[in-house]
C-alpha cells in the first residue's frame, strides 16, 4: 500500500490530467462553436456563497461591461437573473469538493438580454474556484447546421448519379455503395455489403489490391485506373476507378468512384480511325477556323473541339492566349473545368449537357491570380457523310465588358441614394417601336407612390403599375405621352391612382422626351405625389364657395366716410351676421373704432394711401364680432369726388375673410411643414438657416446643425411596413422636440433624415460646440430608449453629424453637406453616436468625452484624494485647512481641479463628486477631533453652484452631519458671489437652515464678482477671502494695496473675519498684518498636501491637555 504522501501526489497527478482533459474538450468545443472564453475568479465567503475576485479582459468583453466595480460581491450579481438557476450551487460545490464541472456537464442560461452562457470550473486552492464560461448563443443554430450538412452529403452519396462506394482501407471490406454502384456493377446492396473487393472481383488477389491503392499513402488519390470486371448477368466490362482515403471516427476508409469505361476504350481502339474523321472535319472547317484566329486576338475570343464522348479536347492558339496557358499544353476536359470557379460549375457544366449553342457565362481562374469573366456558346455537330458527330465551343473574354457593367451598378447605385432622397419619383420611360411602354429605371420612392409595388416588378410589367391608374385617367394619361413622344414636346400630366382599398391619390408626371436610333421614344423625368396639394386646392375652392355664397347672401357691408376718413355710412346686415353693431363706428376712424391686428407700420401706410386719395384693396384688419369673438376682415375702397373734383370721401366694402384665412394657414402649413410629423419641411428649414446664418453674421454668434439619420430604418420598413415606420417617424420627432429649446428647429427632411438647427449658442465656437456636443448625447440617450411600436418595443439608433455656422460665408447646401458628411462619419465610425465635422472640434469633444468617462470611473474606483493646505493666525499657530480636491489618473498621473472640474460641472458629474468631497472632510474632521492638537481644526470645502442650487442640498449636508458624527462648528462652506446671485432668495433660506446648526460660511474670491454691500450684509456670512489676484502684487500696486485695506476695513464694519489667500511672501504678511488681517493662506505656510504629510503647527491649549 502506498505511503500517504505517495498516495496524495497520486490522487494530484490524477486530478490534475482531469482538469487538462476537461479544459482540452473545453476549448475544442468553444473552438468548434467559435466562441472567446473568459475567465472569472471567486471564493467561498462566510456565509458559504460565492464572492468574485478577479477577471481577465475576456470576461468584460463578453459581458459587454467592467466586472472590476463588482469585486467583493456576490458572485450572481455579475449576471443577473442567475440566482434562480442552478449555476450558483453546482460553482460552490465545485468550490468546496474541488471536482470538475466540464463540458459534458455545462450548464447553460439565457442571461444578459437573452444570451446563452455556458459554464466551466475547477477549485484553484480549497474554497477557491476558476470559472470559464462563453457565449454559446449560436451553439444550436451550428449543430443545426452541422445536423444538415451531414444530411445533404448522405443525400448526394445515395442519388449522386457517379457510382460511388466506401470500404474499409484495412481489409477492402464493403461498408456503403450507392444506387448507381449497384446499377452498375449489377451487384444488389446484400450482394455487397460486409464482403471484400477482391471477394467480388475487383482486384484479383488482396496483394494486386494493395498494389492498386498504393498511391494513397502518398498523394491520398488513386486516379483514373482501369480494371477488369465481370458483372452480375456475366457482362465484361472496364471499370474506371478514381479513389481518396478519408478519415471516419478515427479509421481510415478507401472512398471510390467508378465508372463504365468500355466504350471508351472500344473508342480508343479505333483511335486510327477517329483521327482520320477529325482531319476530315478540321479540313472542312478551315475556313471557320482562320476566321476564328484571324479574329480571336482582337476580339479575346478563341475555340475548342472534341471528339463526342472523347476525353480529348483540341484549343486554338487564341484559346491558349485566352486562358493564360502555354500554346501545345497538353489538355483534357477536365483541365477546363477544374479552372472554371465552383460556384459557376454548375452552370456550365448544364450548358455543356446542352451543347444547343446558347449563350453561358462563368468565371475562370487565370494562371495571374486574377478571375476573368468568359462568355461561351457550345455546339454539337453531327457528323455528316457518315463521320462521327463532334463538340464545339467558341468563348469569349468579356471581364472588361463585366467591370464596365460593375461600374455602371455602382453608378446607377450612386444615382439611385441620391433620386431616393430628392421629392418625388425619377423615372425612365420608352416606348418601344412596338408602341408598348416599358420603365428603364424607378428611383426607390415608388414604394411609396405605387403602394407596395417595387421597381423591379414595375421595370419587368409596366401593367402592374398601369392597372393601378384610374379609368377615367387612363386613357388621357397614355395620349398625352403618345403626343408628346410625336411632337418631342415636354411633357406634364395630373392623372389620379385608385388601390384597391378605395384611396385616390393624385401624381404629377414631368418629362422630357428624346427619339433614340432605333425609333422609339425615351422620356426622362419624375412623378411628385400632389394629394396634399389637390386637397388644399379642393378645401381652398370650397371655402372659396362658401364665401361667394356669403357675399351674394349679404354676408359683405358697404360703407362711406367723409373727407376727414369718418364713417358716415353701414349698411349690411351686420348685426344678423354677428359681425359688428354700426353704433360702434359712425363718426369714428377705421383707426379709432376698435380694430386689431395692424401694425403701427401698416397704420401709416394705410394713413398714407387715405391722405394721397388712392384707391386701396384688401386691406386687412381684425374686429371684434357683437359677441367678443375676433373675425378677420377685408377692407377695398375708393375715393369720392364731387363735381369740381374736390375730395368728399371714400366709399367702400367690407368682407368677412375669417375663412380664407384660415385656408391660407392651412395651405401655408402644407407647404412648410411635414405631413407625417407636422414638423418643419425643407422648404421651412432653409429659410430658418438664412434667417439664422444673417443674425449669427450680424451678431457675431455661432450655432450649429446637427443631421440625424435612424440606424436601420429601412429594415424596419422593409419587415414590418411603412405604418410601422411611420409610428417611428412620429415618436422620434416628439422626442427630438423635447431635447431642444424654443429657438431652436427640429426638421423632418425625408424618409428617417431629421435635422436640427441650434442658434444664439455663443459668441465663443468651443462653447457652441461644447453645447451643441451636449444636445447631440441627449438625441443619443433619448432616442436610444425603447419605443412602442404596434404593442411591441422596438430599439433604434440614431447617427448625428454636427456642423457649426457662423456667418454668411457658408452657403446653405455646404452647411448642410458637412453635416450630412459628419453624419457619415459618424456611421462609420460605428453608428449610434456623433461627430463633428470641424476635425479641430472633433478633437476637443472626443477629449472631454474621454475626461468624461474617466470621471465616471474615476468615481467607481476611487481615485480622487483630499489635499489640505494650512490656514493660520497672526501667530502662525494653525487654525484650520482648506480642503483640495486631486485627482490620481491611472495614466496621466496626479491632476489639479482645473483639469477636470469644468467637464464635471457640465455632466453633473460635480454633485457626487462634491457629496464625496464633503464625506471625506466630514471623515477627516471626526478623526481629528480625537487628538488634542488637531480636535479644534476647521475644514473649508469649496462647493459649486450646481451643487449649492440644489433643492437638497441642505438636507444632504444635515444628514452627513448627522451620519458622520463630525461637529458642525468645524465645517465651513466656500461660496461664490456669482453663485449667490443667481438666486439670492433660496441662497439665504439654505445657508440660514444651516448656520443655525454651526456650519459657517465663506465668501471665496471676494472682490473679483459683483461685490456689493446691499446683499452683503443680508447674507448669513462668517468670513472673507481676499483672492490671491490682489495679495500677489500688493506691495506694488497701490490699486490692489487699496483695495486689501478696503475689504479689511469692509469686514471689520460687518463683524465678518477675513482670510487673504495667495501670501507667499513674508513682505505681503507683514503689509496685511499691519493692515488689520488676522489670517492667511498661502505657500509662505505650506502647500497643498495629503492629510499624512499635513505639517500643523497647532495654538498651545489655554486649558493644557485634555
Amino acid at each position: 500500500m502506498p505511503s500517504v504522501p505517495e498516495h496524495l501526489s497520486n490522487e494530484v497527478q490524477r486530478l490534475q490530467r482531469e482538469l487538462q482533459e476537461a479544459q482540452a474538450r473545453l476549448q475544442s468545443v468553444a473552438d468548434a462553436s467559435g466562441a472567446l472564453l473568459g475567465k472569472l475568479e471567486c471564493t467561498l465567503g462566510d456565509d458559504g456563497r460565492l464572492l468574485f475576485v478577479g477577471s481577465d479582459a475576456m470576461a468584460d468583453q463578453l459581458l459587454g461591461k467592467a466586472c472590476a466595480p463588482f469585486w467583493g460581491q456576490a458572485f450572481v450579481d455579475l449576471f443577473p437573473g442567475m440566482q434562480v438557476t442552478e449555476i450558483p450551487s453546482a460553482l460552490e460545490n465545485v468550490a468546496r469538493t474541488g471536482t470538475v464541472l466540464g463540458p459534458t456537464s455545462v450548464l447553460g442560461e439565457k442571461l444578459l438580454s437573452g444570451k446563452s452562457f455556458h459554464f466551466f470550473a475547477f477549485q484553484l486552492a480549497p474554497g477557491r474556484v476558476v470559472v470559464k464560461f462563453w457565449d454559446g448563443s449560436g451553439a444550436a443554430e451550428t449543430l443545426e447546421m452541422r445536423m444538415r450538412a451531414q444530411q445533404q452529403l448522405a443525400a448526394m452519396f445515395s442519388q449522386s448519379p457517379a457510382a460511388i462506394s466506401l470500404t474499409r482501407e484495412v481489409d477492402g471490406v464493403y461498408v456503403d455503395v450507392n444506387e448507381e454502384w449497384t446499377h452498375l456493377t449489377g451487384l444488389s446492396l446484400e450482394d455487397v455489403l460486409g464482403r471484400t473487393a477482391v471477394e467480388l472481383g475487383f482486384w484479383r488477389t488482396e496483394h494486386h489490391r494493395e498494389v492498386g491503392l498504393r498511391p494513397l499513402t502518398n498523394s491520398a488519390r488513386v486516379r483514373n485506373l482501369d480494371l477488369p470486371f465481370v458483372k452480375g448477368d456475366g457482362t465484361k466490362i472496364i471499370l474506371q476507378l478514381n479513389a481518396s482515403r478519408i478519415e471516419i471516427g478515427g479509421s481510415s476508409y478507401v472512398l471510390s468512384y467508378v465508372k463504365d469505361v468500355t466504350a471508351e476504350r472500344a473508342v480508343e481502339a479505333e483511335l486510327l480511325a477517329s483521327e482520320q474523321l477529325l482531319k476530315a472535319i478540321n479540313t472542312r472547317l478551315s475556313q471557320q477556323i482562320r476566321l476564328f484566329e484571324s479574329l480571336e486576338s482582337l476580339a479575346l475570343v478563341g475555340y475548342w473541339t472534341s471528339g463526342h464522348g472523347s476525353n480529348a479536347v483540341r484549343w486554338s492558339n487564341g484559346l491558349y492566349r485566352l486562358a493564360g496557358l502555354d500554346v501545345g499544353t497538353v489538355l483534357d476536359t477536365d483541365t477546363g473545368r477544374n479552372r472554371i470557379l465552383a460556384e459557376d460549375r454548375e452552370r456550365f457544366e448544364a450548358a455543356r449537357a446542352r451543347m444547343d449553342g446558347s449563350e453561358t457565362e462563368y468565371r475562370w481562374s487565370h494562371p495571374d491570380g486574377r478571375v476573368h469573366w468568359l462568355r461561351s456558346r457550345m455546339q454539337r455537330w453531327s457528323g455528316g457523310d457518315g463521320g462521327d458527330a463532334f463538340d464545339f465551343g467558341v468563348v469569349q473574354d468579356i471581364t472588361s465588358e463585366r467591370e464596365a457593367a460593375l461600374a455602371l451598378q455602382e453608378q446607377l447605385a450612386f444615382i439611385q441614394k441620391i433620386t431616393s432622397r430628392a421629392p418625388g419619383m425619377v423615372f425612365q420611360l420608352r416606348r418601344q417601336t412596338d408602341g408598348q411602354f416599358k420603365f428603364l429605371y424607378l428611383a426607390d420612392p415608388v414604394r411609396e407612390i405605387y403602394r407596395g409595388l417595387t421597381a423591379e416588378e414595375v421595370m419587368q410589367d409596366a401593367s402592374c403599375a398601369l392597372r393601378l391608374h384610374h379609368p377615367e385617367d387612363l386613357g388621357g394619361l397614355l395620349a398625352s405621352l403618345k403626343i408628346s413622344g410625336k411632337e418631342l414636346k415636354p411633357w406634364m400630366h395630373e392623372y389620379r391612382l385608385r388601390f384597391e382599398d378605395g384611396e385616390v391619390r393624385w401624381l404629377l408626371g414631368q418629362a422630357i422626351p428624346e427619339r433614340e436610333a432605333d425609333g422609339s421614344v425615351l422620356w426622362n423625368g419624375f412623378t411628385t405625389d400632389i394629394t396634399l396639394r389637390k386637397q388644399a386646392e379642393e378645401g381652398l375652392r370650397h371655402s372659396e364657395a362658401r364665401f361667394r355664397a356669403l357675399t351674394e347672401l349679404s354676408s359683405d357691408w358697404y360703407w362711406e366716410q367723409d373727407a376727414q376718413f369718418r364713417f358716415v355710412r353701414m349698411e349690411g346686415n351686420l348685426e344678423a351676421s354677428n359681425v359688428m353693431h354700426q353704433e360702434r363706428h359712425i363718426g369714428y376712424t377705421r383707426w379709432d373704432s376698435g380694430v386689431e391686428g395692424v401694425s403701427a407700420a401698416q397704420w401709416a401706410a394705410h394713413r398714407a394711401q387715405l391722405e394721397a386719395h388712392e384707391t386701396f384693396r384688401d386691406f386687412q384688419v381684425q374686429r371684434r364680432r357683437a359677441d367678443g369673438s375676433l373675425m378677420w376682415a377685408s377692407i377695398s375702397g375708393s375715393p369720392i369726388f364731387d363735381a369740381d373734383g374736390r375730395f368728399t370721401g371714400y366709399r367702400g366694402i367690407g368682407r368677412d375673410i375669417s375663412a380664407r384665412r384660415r385656408d391660407e394657414d392651412k395651405i401655408e402649413r402644407l407647404a412648410f411643414y411635414d405631413a407625417l410629423t407636422g414638423l418643419p419641411n425643407r422648404r421651412l428649414l432653409i429659410d430658418r438657416l438664412q434667417n439664422a446664418l444673417a443674425f449669427c453674421d450680424r451678431e457675431g454668434l455661432t450655432g450649429a446643425l446637427l443631421f440625424i439619420d435612424l440606424d436601420n430604418f429601412k429594415d424596419l420598413n422593409d419587415t414590418q411596413g411603412h405604418d410601422m415606420g411611420d409610428q417611428l417617424l412620429k415618436q422620434v420627432a416628439v422626442r427630438l422636440g423635447d431635447c431642444v429649446r424654443d429657438v431652436d428647429t427640429v426638421a423632418r427632411l425625408g424618409g428617417d433624415e431629421f435635422v436640427v438647427m441650434l442658434q444664439k449658442l455663443s459668441s465663443d465656437p468651443h462653447e457652441a460646440a461644447t453645447h451643441a456636443e451636449g444636445v447631440g448625447r441627449k438625441i443619443l440617450a433619448t432616442l436610444n430608449k425603447a419605443f412602442q411600436l404596434g404593442g411591441n418595443e422596438y430599439h433604434s439608433t440614431p447617427s448625428i453629424g454636427i456642423a457649426l455656422f457662423q456667418d454668411n460665408r457658408l452657403t446653405i447646401d455646404e452647411l448642410l453637406k458637412r453635416a450630412d458628411l459628419a453624419m457619415y462619419q459618424a456611421k462609420a465610425a460605428g453608428r449610434n453616436t456623433a461627430r463633428f465635422f470641424d476635425p479641430a472640434m472633433q478633437a476637443a469633444a472626443s477629449a472631454r468625452a474621454t475626461v468624461e468617462a474617466d470621471l465616471r470611473q474615476a468615481l467607481l474606483r476611487n481615485e480622487f484624494v483630499l489635499y489640505y493646505q494650512p490656514v493660520v493666525d497672526e501667530n502662525r499657530h494653525t487654525t484650520g485647512v482648506e480642503a483640495l480636491v486631486r485627482w490620481s489618473h491611472p495614466q496621466r498621473g496626479l491632476l489639479s481641479p482645473a483639469e477636470f472640474i469644468s467637464v464635471a460641472e457640465q455632466t453633473g458629474l460635480i454633485l457626487p463628486l462634491g457629496q464625496w468631497v464633503l464625506q471625506a472632510a466630514c471623515a477627516q474632521l471626526v478623526e481629528w477631533s480625537l487628538r488634542a492638537e488637531t480636535r479644534r481644526l476647521t475644514i473649508a470645502v469649496n462647493v459649486s453652484a450646481r451643487q449649492f442650487r440644489h433643492p437638497e442640498f441642505s438636507s444632504q449636508i444635515l444628514t452627513l452631519l448627522r451620519e458622520s458624527g463630525a461637529n458642525p462648528y468645524r465645517l465651513k462652506l466656500e461660496l461664490t458671489e456669482s453663485l449667490l446671485l443667481t438666486d439670492f432668495d433660496d441662497a439665504i433660506v439654505k445657508m440660514s437652515e444651516l448656520r443655525s446648526i454651526g456650519v459657517g460660511f465663506a465668501l471665496d474670491d471676494f472682490g473679483t464678482g459683483y461685490s456689493s454691500l446691499s446683499y452683503l450684509k443680508l447674507l448669513p456670512l462668517d468670513q472673507l477671502k481676499i483672492d490671491q489676484s490682489f495679495v500677489r502684487d500688493v506691495l506694488s500696486d497701490p490699486n490692489d494695496a487699496a483695495i486689501a485695506r478696503t475689504i479689511l476695513t469692509l469686514a471689520d464694519s460687518l463683524d465678518l473675519r477675513v482670510v487673504a489667500e495667495g501670501v507667499e511672501t513674508e513682505g505681503q504678511r507683514r503689509f496685511l498684518l499691519d493692515s488689520g488681517c488676522k489670517a492667511f493662506q498661502g505657500y509662505l505656510f505650506g502647500k497643498p498636501a495629503p492629510v499624512e504629510l499635513l505639517q500643523i503647527n497647532a495654538a498651545p491649549s489655554r486649558f493644557g491637555a485634555l
